[in-house]
């Protein structure tokens, strides 16, 4: 494949530069990973109301289970009582899978608002050598984060740390927590 250089390029389209091309692969990161985000989210809404279906009926026979077990005519096998006690085990497995998933999709959608507020200053030009309109983009990006864990990993990253070590700090910090840990990573359900 033959490659096209840059005048080739400005012939072919006279408005060419390389901050529009920037700006438009940082509209497509942001388009496909709100896309990713969306067909999720609709796949774990679905697993929602499987699990409060499941819940539900769970409870219900829990419950049928106490009312057969105070009749003293009446002996419940251990065997049933065992199985809705490891269905209840199992559905709260499910929320803390779901929470995991719900903290993915918060951290990609500050993802998708940084690249946009990105490509909105690189598209103007005339703010592109303003330092201040680059630390205002940080500090928008930063009050955007509602974990902990990603306030550590920006205050990293703009400490001039690379990409490898800021990860290396995040799983020093937050891999090793217990699950009923949430470090104060708020995280809002549905």
């Amino acid at each position: 494949m033959p490659v096209t250089t840059q005048s080739e390029l400005e012939c072919l389209d006279p408005d060419w530069s390389h901050v529009r091309e920037t700006v438009l692969m940082l509209y497509l990161s942001a388009a496909q990973i709100e896309a990713a985000m969306h067909e999720g989210g609709q796949s774990v809404h679905r697993l929602t109301h499987a699990f409060e279906t499941i819940s539900t009926a769970s409870n219900q026979l829990s419950q049928a289970l106490s009312t057969l077990e105070n009749d003293s005519q009446t002996t419940i096998s251990p065997v049933a009582q065992e199985a809705v006690a490891m269905i209840n085990n199992e559905i709260q497995n499910s929320v803390v899978a779901f929470q995991f998933h719900d903290r993915i999709s918060q951290r990609l959608h500050n993802v998708t608002t940084a690249l946009h507020s990105l490509s909105d200053l690189i598209k103007a030009i005339e703010r592109t050598d303003k330092p201040d309109e680059w630390q205002l983009l940080q500090n928008t990006i930063k009050q955007g984060y509602t974990m902990e864990s990603e306030r550590l990993m920006f205050e990293h990253i703009m400490l001039g740390s690379s990409v490898e070590d800021a990860l290396a700090i995040y799983r020093h910090n937050f891999d090793d927590l217990p699950e009923a840990d949430d470090s104060d990573d708020d995280i809002e359900l549905f």
